[in-house]
């Protein structure tokens, strides 16, 4: 109980999210709402407002002419891609630092994620998936929990790989059942705290589908088979790697010819150079 009560206070420790976040999306999210309403929440914040005018400017983009304004922004890539600059510009500061526990240096977390919320966008674009900006964010804080539980890792680490190994449990089920909270529950507690909607708190807290609810959710299970194909290529990248659970039931339904599984993956090497241009530009 007394280490529960330490993990949960250092929830309090993280950096908060900017308030234009939440309005971003419930406008994204909306759709009656038009892209001046955007545009105009967007210039509410200068600093937002600057961080998304120097990326759309930078030689990453190329873009043929200078953009000097959030509306012209707008007009010239389309909500989707703006909401997902804004989003990726401002939700790095908790999940760049280094996960010791996980064996993650610095920086090492946020690229991967990066490049997850981008296949997870792919993959519920071609399932006709609504909410893509909150599938998107969702799959970029998916693994928010590891910001606070690495430490704790850190120091039961022998005990959580003895467990995997010799129970046959995942990573996170190891986590639970030695540290007595896992790193997707503490992801949906943060994710609750910092005032998402129900959905993404979901999403967050059941992204390794630990029960048939989640499995049978198709936004969730995107964000698990994002999730999954960046294992599959990062094989050795965290010490927690291919330690979770395949649910062969959800590939199938999402990848009826394994081929479009190979196709992902490539796809993710992709994404994954385009997030290193992207965070050079930034």
């Amino acid at each position: 109980m007394d280490n529960l009560r330490i993990i949960l206070n250092k929830v309090n420790q993280l950096d908060p999210i900017p308030v234009v976040i939440h309005k971003v999306l419930e406008l994204a999210d909306d759709p009656e709402a038009s892209l001046p309403d955007l545009v105009e929440v967007v210039e509410r914040d200068p600093a937002i407002t600057a961080n998304l005018l120097k990326t759309v400017n930078s030689a990453y983009m190329g873009l043929p002419v200078k953009v000097d304004s959030v509306h012209q922004a707008v007009s010239m890539l389309g909500l989707q891609q703006v909401v997902e600059m804004v989003m990726s510009q401002n939700l790095s500061g908790n999940l760049n630092r280094a996960q010791k526990g996980y064996g993650l240096e610095k920086g090492a977390l946020w690229r991967q994620s990066l490049a997850v919320a981008m296949v997870a966008r792919t993959l519920a674009g071609q399932q006709d998936l609504m909410s893509l900006p909150a599938i998107y964010t969702a799959a970029l804080l998916k693994d928010i929990g590891k910001v606070v539980l690495h430490e704790f890792v850190a120091d039961k680490l022998s005990s959580i790989q003895k467990v995997v190994t010799d129970q046959a449990m995942s990573f996170v089920e190891a986590e639970k059942e030695v540290l007595g909270m896992d790193h997707m529950m503490l992801g949906g507690i943060i994710a609750k705290q910092w005032n998402f909607s129900s959905h993404m708190v979901y999403m967050i807290e059941n992204h390794h589908l630990p029960n048939t609810a989640a499995r049978n959710d198709p936004a969730t299970s995107t964000l698990y088979l994002a999730d999954m194909i960046a294992m599959m290529v990062d094989t050795g990248i965290g010490v927690d790697r291919l330690a979770y659970h395949v649910y062969q039931g959800v590939f199938s339904d999402f990848f009826p010819d394994k081929q479009q599984i190979k196709g992902l993956m490539i796809t993710y090497k992709a994404y994954r150079r385009e997030v290193h241009e992207f965070l050079e530009a930034a």
